[in-house]
C-alpha cells in the first residue's frame, strides 16, 4: 500500500508499508514523482539505508537534494508507517 507524504516543488512523495524480510530486516520504499508535459521523473529510496534504488529524469544535484530530504524525514516516515500502515512479511 502507498501512503501519501507530501508535495513540494511539484514532487509528490509517497511511501510503502513496512516490508519485513529475514535477510534484509525492516524496510520502507520512498517513491518520489514529478510530472512533466511528456514524461514523469521518478526516484525511489530504500529506508533505512537511504539507498537510491531508481532515479530517472532528476539531475544528480536534484537526486542529492531528494536524498537529503528522505534522510531528514525518515524518522517521521517510519513513525507514520508504524501507526497507519501494515507490516508486510516475506512468505517462506
Amino acid at each position: 500500500m502507498k501512503h501519501y507524504y507530501s508535495t513540494i516543488d511539484n514532487i509528490v512523495t509517497t511511501f510503502s508499508d513496512i516490508h519485513q524480510s529475514a535477510t534484509m530486516g525492516d524496510s520502507i520504499l520512498v517513491h518520489m514523482e514529478r510530472a512533466r508535459e511528456q514524461d514523469t521523473d521518478v526516484a525511489e529510496f530504500l529506508l533505512p539505508s537511504i539507498t537510491c534504488t531508481k532515479c530517472t529524469g532528476f539531475s544528480e544535484e536534484e537526486q542529492q537534494k531528494l536524498s537529503t530530504f528522505v534522510l531528514n524525514n525518515s524518522a517521521l516516515i517510519w513513525e507514520i508507517a508504524r501507526e497507519d500502515g501494515e507490516i508486510v512479511a516475506d512468505v517462506g
